[in-house]
């Protein structure tokens, strides 16, 4: 399993995002232009489980919106540049499990993050061992 990482402009969260998920032995795949991360979106999802979106302005965060479509239906962890009305609810858009604002410690979003990936790993071992039963007609 992977996560999948985007941070534009955002070097100090996106070093900090990606310490946690190096303590929590996660692979990641780091996207910092809206573009590249758009591009991803046209490849199959892979071994791709959750994803993180660094958000360091409103302009990224318009853009981001404008992909919504695009985007995989997995779980996202949001960190927002702000907790102001606008940014909340063009933040929740994204069905996110998970909202945080840039300059944290982040210890929240490492424990946030422990859980999501710990739910779909559980959900993948489920999926592999599930027999199901078909009626033929």
């Amino acid at each position: 399993m992977s996560v999948l990482l985007f941070s534009s402009g955002m070097r100090k969260e996106e070093h900090q995002v990606r310490q946690i998920l190096r303590k929590l032995d996660q692979d990641v795949e780091v996207y910092r232009s809206v573009h590249r991360l758009s591009r991803r979106f046209e490849q199959p999802r892979g071994n791709i489980c959750l994803m993180i979106f660094v958000v360091g302005s409103q302009d990224i965060l318009n853009h981001l919106l404008l992909m919504r479509g695009e985007i995989y239906n997995l779980p996202v962890a949001l960190i927002l540049p702000d907790a102001g009305r606008e940014t909340m609810l063009k933040g929740h858009k994204f069905y996110p499990r998970f909202i945080t604002f840039t300059g944290g410690d982040y210890s929240d979003l490492s424990l946030a993050l422990q859980n999501m990936l710990r739910r779909e790993r559980i959900n993948l071992n489920q999926g592999t061992g599930e027999v199901v039963k078909m009626d033929v007609v």
